[in-house]
């Protein structure tokens, strides 16, 4: 109720006469504020500020709402009231932006709650760069940067010398490898080194291979006497980190796949123990029986990786004196293995055995080629005895412990329930990887469990671990063949996975359990439009617009499908249809810029663009619109694009402009041209900036062809490039819609700079604008220092932002050793030019008239052009290093290091 009912009646009586109208929206706010509505009034304050477009007035209009708010959301929290703190003001946030205060006391509700990634997107948003909220928060990110790992390699070291560094290297390049190929640039392996008294320089070239590769982490542990291998490697198990363990002999080496296809194989298979993998012998492998083969791929520890619950439940290596100095405690540990757990099998030969003189390839190499025994098998003494007796009292031990039940056993908790509630209290905690890690021993525990399979269905969906999601809702689906909401959620997964074709199909299967169900309607329409079948996404969204008739979502993405039909006035109709629903929709804003310019209307467009730019700054689709809208008015269309090749030589991209912003669209456009190139295949694109900026006349998009996922196209284009056979890349990729971002590591286009560098030419008509840009540059000092300074949308997930001081304890290092040194200062944000005030800085405004629809390219060019330059963790200004030919310093932020540190464009992660 409000103070006064007569006077909403005739405000809104006003409004039925004019809706565009401020003032009464003004006053039903100030009713509804007093009536305490507080929702209710900060929507309609919203709504008559953009009607009035006096952001002034609305800032003290909401202040007055909010404010008492977030005061009594604080005394809440103080009281231990957490939860209904956060139900007082969260419905606030979902209509006005968080910033300030109210961004703050969010993020401290949600750093309580334990959701650190939404806490950080407030702490950015707020603005408030030095209190306790950024401290807690850096604080948990540096303890995850140190010990989120997925595993350990344990190398145990004596007189190893000549090879401890070759080991090293291997692993290395295998955790890149790993990075690359499964798409998670975050993934971190860890390497436990463990000096058994080695008497040579062996440590010493661990240690300095260590501090030279301060990105890879290792640890090194000394043991005062020779213990044997065996015991080394317990001791290196005991200090490991992460959820699986490999055993790497020193004077062996891993090939570059062993870590990726170990862990991908365990990954999804959450009832093994173990993985084995091919060996390569060192000079003998064509030789070598199969008899020989199997049974020392069987028993050799470098070639395994193991879960560390289970090294632990067996044990580890035998430590008894027989087995002392390392006789036969591998073929013990891998009889215990097996005995207790079971594993897989890789033929793929990922790990090279070194023949040495002495070692155990060397003495056995005639009998594994088919010939004599060796001289310890003629004559075998006393130890040997004693080993298999001990061996079978291990595994005697073993199977009585397995009898007695779970409670005997020595490693850690066996019980399914048990290991569930770890794993959701994981989820709670914002740990998905040991979630992940739980549920994957509760789902071996209890294969039945459905509730075991959905949990991890959606910790590993978190982690974007395709195969293991897929895997945990397939499970659920199985075990509940008639329940819809199981089938929908498999069916999420893959259209989200950009696997169309069994996304619809178990669409369909839940719509036939729950045929009235609207979400299951309106993602079956989502999933055939984008198969290219626009009319039958019309009939489905028709209905589910029937089902869920004020749900504007729905009617957004009915207009996306009228303009696949070439129907832009009913595209229109639906968008504006949409957006009286939800003013605020940005799929109904840029389907009615795209409906308005299909109709030949540019002018009428463009403020569809921009409305949809401010609902979400930071998706392509708007922006890209914008620009494209803005550039063809100043210069008039773009060149003509070319023919379109005929069947098996088309590769589009029709997501390009759409997925990620202008860096991002020039590393996607570069990296597919690259490929098609490659392969004999012609890139059809979008309208996108880049076919008037770089005069780029690509064919446009013809007739609908199969949709990839992104990371089976980025799997496969990577491996492609870098020419390395991986087994990644089953076929090219021709007649395929394929997108991706490519945000891993460039390292597989450093051998493309140059070709990728041409791509990006400035066109004819921004040639002269170009040029006289870098002479403003070059005219204001002899060395030009360009800084990025990214913010606007960033300072969410992995769009973290460094803080200013970073770039100017650098700036303080780095300028005194310059020649007649310039600042220029790159960001969409001018508030943050007075911290480099003392620099005297020169910006966008400074150096160039902007070019409408690519005002950003400034800013670009200017980063192109630099001497010296400090990006941020954006593809923006990480992409214009990479087409920078006169940088001799690039720096960026590194969160371990709190600070700026140097990188290669060619060989480094564009996004950290």
């Amino acid at each position: 109720m409000t103070d006064d009912p007569g006077s909403v009646k005739t405000h809104r009586r006003t409004l039925a006469g004019d809706p565009a109208d401020a003032l009464p929206w003004q006053h039903l706010a100030v009713d509804a504020c007093r009536a305490g509505n507080r929702r209710q009034a900060l929507s309609l304050f919203v709504r008559a500020a953009w009607l009035h477009g006096d952001g002034a007035v609305l800032e003290q209009q909401i202040d007055g709402v909010i404010t008492p708010a977030l005061n009594q959301a604080v005394t809440l929290m103080q009281s231990g009231q957490v939860d209904e703190a956060a139900a007082l003001i969260e419905p606030l946030a979902e209509i006005i932006a968080p910033r300030g205060d109210f961004a703050h006391v969010l993020g401290v509700l949600r750093f309580v709650q334990g959701r650190d990634d939404e806490a950080g997107q407030f702490h950015a948003a707020s603005r408030m760069a030095d209190n306790g909220l950024g401290a807690a928060l850096a604080g948990i990110a540096r303890h995850r940067a140190d010990y989120d790992f997925i595993g350990t390699v344990v190398i145990p070291v004596y007189r190893m010398e000549d090879t401890i560094e070759r080991a090293l290297d291997s692993v290395l390049a295998a955790v890149r490898h790993h990075r690359a190929a499964s798409g998670d640039a975050e993934a971190k392996v860890h390497v436990c080194v463990v000096d058994d008294a080695s008497p040579d320089d062996t440590v010493s070239r661990a240690l300095r291979w260590a501090r030279a590769h301060p990105e890879q982490s290792v640890a090194i542990i000394a043991n005062n006497r020779n213990r044997g291998a065996g015991r080394a490697r317990n001791a290196g198990a005991a200090a490991a980190m992460g959820r699986y363990l490999w055993f790497l002999d020193a004077d062996d080496y891993y090939l570059e796949r062993h870590l990726f296809l170990t862990i991908r194989a365990l990954d999804e298979a959450p009832e093994a123990g173990f993985v084995r993998t091919g060996m390569l012998f060192d000079g003998i492998d064509a030789e070598v029986t199969q008899d020989w083969r199997q049974a020392s791929e069987n028993c050799y520890p470098g070639n395994l990786c193991v879960r560390r619950d289970c090294h632990d439940r067996i044990g580890g290596f035998p430590e008894e004196a027989p087995f002392y100095p390392a006789v036969a405690d591998d073929v013990a540990y891998s009889r215990a293995l097996h005995s207790r757990f079971g594993g897989l099998k890789i033929f793929d030969k990922t790990v090279h055995y070194t023949m040495r003189p002495g070692n155990a390839l060397e003495r056995q190499r005639a009998e594994m080629t088919g010939g004599p025994p060796s001289a310890e098998r003629e004559k075998p003494d006393s130890r040997f005895v004693a080993i298999e007796l001990l061996t079978r009292r291990r595994l005697y031990g073993l199977a009585c412990n397995a009898m007695a039940g779970p409670e005997a056993l020595p490693a850690p908790q066996t019980d399914a329930a048990v290991w569930l509630e770890t794993g959701k209290e994981l989820i709670r905690d914002q740990r998905p990887e040991p979630a992940v890690a739980a549920l994957v021993r509760a789902a071996a525990l209890d294969p039945s469990n459905a509730v075991v399979w959905f949990e991890l269905g959606l910790a590993a969906n978190t982690l974007k671990r395709d195969a293991l999601a897929l895997r945990g809702f397939q499970a659920v689906a199985s075990l509940h063949p008639d329940a819809g909401a199981a089938r929908f959620n498999l069916a999420s997964l893959r259209f989200e996975q950009g696997v169309l074709d069994p996304a619809a199909r178990h669409l369909r299967e839940a719509l036939a359990l729950r045929p009235e169900h609207g979400g299951t309607l309106f993602l079956l329409g989502r999933t055939e439009r984008r198969r290219g079948q626009a009319g039958i996404a019309q009939r489905l969204l028709g209905w589910a617009a029937r089902v869920e008739p004020d749900l504007g979502e729905i009617r957004a993405e009915r207009a996306e499908a009228a303009l696949g039909l070439n129907r832009p006035e009913d595209a229109a109709e639906l968008a504006r249809r949409a957006l009286a629903l939800a003013p605020g929709l940005f799929d109904g804003h840029t389907a009615l810029a795209g409906a308005l310019e299909a109709l030949g209307r540019p002018d009428a467009a463009l403020p569809g663009w921009e409305r949809a730019i401010r609902c979400n700054p930071g998706r392509g689709g708007a922006f890209t619109g914008r620009a494209v809208n803005r550039l063809t008015r100043r210069y008039g269309p773009p060149p003509a694009p070319a023919s379109r090749a005929g069947t098996g030589r088309r590769l589009a991209s029709t997501s390009l402009g759409w997925h990620g912003r202008f860096g991002n669209q020039l590393l996607q456009y570069g990296v597919l041209r690259l490929y098609a190139a490659r392969h004999g295949l012609t890139l059809e694109v979008p309208p996108w900036p880049g076919r008037h900026l770089y005069g780029l006349d690509d064919p446009m998009p013809g007739p609908a062809l199969l949709r990839l996922p992104e990371r089976q196209v980025e799997a496969s284009v990577m491996a492609s490039l870098s020419g390395v056979e991986s087994g990644v890349e089953d076929e090219v990729l021709a007649d395929r819609d394929v997108t991706a971002y490519f945000c891993g590591d460039t390292g597989f286009l450093a051998p493309h700079r140059e070709t990728f560098r041409g791509f990006f030419t400035p066109g004819p008509h921004i040639r002269p604008w170009t040029d006289a840009l870098t002479a403003r540059l070059r005219g204001a000092g002899h060395t030009v220092v360009a800084v990025h300074i990214r913010r606007g949308d960033f300072g969410w997930g992995p769009f973290w932002m460094a803080p200013e001081s970073w770039y100017l304890r650098w700036l303080d290092a780095v300028w005194p050793g310059l020649d007649r040194p310039v600042l220029y200062v790159a960001t969409d944000d001018p508030r943050c030019l007075s911290a480099f005030a003392a620099y005297r800085p020169l910006s966008a405004r400074d150096v160039a008239e902007p070019i409408p629809g690519a005002e950003f390219l400034t800013d670009f060019h200017a980063l192109c052009e630099a001497d010296l330059v400090a990006v941020s963790n954006s593809s923006f200004s990480f992409v214009a290093t990479m087409l920078n030919r006169r940088a001799r310093s690039v720096v960026r932020p590194d969160k371990a290091q709190q600070a700026l540190v140097p990188y290669s464009p060619w060989s480094s992660p564009v996004l950290l």
